[in-house]
């Protein structure tokens, strides 16, 4: 398994895109992406899972400022679920993040991932809420300064 960080531009990126519409969105009915891409897309860091040439796992993060930002979309191929690829994804993340200077990270998780992200050291802030349409709880942690172990 290979970890790259890129960037809207890179050749990998409309995959990514697709993964992360299949994962996430087409369960819910939504219709595949447009064209088109959202600024914060743009600014997003946005890390891939390779196995081979394959995507088959995906995270982003979009910055808020220069010491946090919000994680969002993550997404991990059907036939690699359960098998730790998620936990290794978001690791790579959190350590590139770290890298940058990033240490307060949150995200909106939706209830049935929520165990999963309490497995990882992020904390529920306040109650359930609707987003987007749908029911999802913020979810914070404080990454660990670079020089102390991950």
């Amino acid at each position: 398994m290979k970890f790259k960080v890129i960037t809207p531009n890179a050749p990998e990126y409309p995959a990514e895109r697709m993964l992360r519409w299949e994962v996430l969105s087409k369960p819910l009915g939504m219709p595949p992406p447009e064209e088109d891409v959202f600024p914060e897309e743009m600014q997003s860091l946005h890390l891939i899972a390779l196995d081979g040439k394959r995507i088959v796992g995906c995270v982003c993060f979009h910055p808020e400022s220069e010491s946090n930002g919000r994680i969002f979309e993550m997404a991990v191929s059907e036939e690699y679920r359960g098998r730790g690829f998620g936990r290794q994804l978001l690791h790579t993340l959190e350590k590139t993040l770290v890298q940058k200077g990033i240490l307060h990270v949150y995200l909106f998780a939706r209830p049935e991932s929520e165990e999963f992200y309490a497995l990882m050291g992020y904390q529920p802030d306040g109650d359930v809420i609707l987003n987007m349409g749908l029911k999802q709880r913020i979810m914070k942690k404080i990454l660990p300064a670079e020089n102390d172990t991950f």
